[in-house]
């Protein structure tokens, strides 16, 4: 099966399910709708996912469309994170961010999310399971923390505390196999309140347990 040919399968279920959501049938009035991955899917290559993709809540936002056309190319342009994750990609795992697959664990669109019930959490995660599975990666990295998956999903689970010098605040990197055989790691996301040496130093102990 090609790529495209997967894409066009998995977004058929995506549809499917989003419009037998809760999140949906409640909001039914906004264009939040629903996205795969922003760039071509890449096979064997490593996967960075966040919790979901978001849009605004601004009433006069005209919303976004589904995904149904197979992105040819990555988007960038409208990603604050992304020159963050690409120079520690760079510095720590030998990639780029146009190296890599670019996705959430929930393909559902919301301003944040608490607009996503359990339920919605439970629907979306077999879509995104078999999202990682037809790329079979060699880790994946996740921008956040994993609270909506359970211990069958992410086993081995543990957490690495670093706590900065003169601080308080101890920021952990999150550690794990995924769906019984992908080697998960997340750190905090780009917009998390930490500093840059924090960021810099969680993105460190991912690489060295990583090996």
């Amino acid at each position: 099966m090609t790529e495209k040919q997967f894409f066009k399968i998995l977004q058929e279920k995506t549809e499917t399910v989003f419009h037998q959501s809760e999140v949906y049938k409640k909001n039914k009035d906004k264009n939040w709708f629903y996205s795969i991955c922003n760039g071509p899917i890449l096979r064997d290559k490593p996967i960075i996912f966040g919790l979901n993709w978001g849009v605004s809540n601004n009433p006069n936002y005209e919303g976004h469309k589904a995904q149904k056309t197979y992105p040819e190319t990555i988007d960038t342009n409208t990603w604050k994170f992304k020159s963050h994750v690409n120079s520690y990609l760079i510095k720590y795992f030998g990639c780029s961010f146009d190296e890599v697959n670019y996705s959430n664990q929930c393909f559902f669109r919301t301003p944040n999310e608490r607009f996503l019930s359990y339920q919605d959490w439970r629907d979306a995660l077999p879509l995104f399971r078999e999202y990682v599975e037809y790329i079979n990666p060699p880790y994946l990295i996740m921008l956040g923390r994993p609270r909506h998956m359970n211990n069958e999903e992410l086993k081995d689970y543990r957490e690495i505390g670093h706590l900065p010098e003169g601080s308080k605040r101890r920021s952990y990197v999150r550690l794990g196999t995924l769906f019984d055989k992908y080697k998960f790691g997340s750190v905090p996301h780009s917009s998390a309140h930490i500093s840059p040496e924090t960021h810099d130093a969680l993105w460190k102990i991912l690489e060295e347990k990583f090996k």
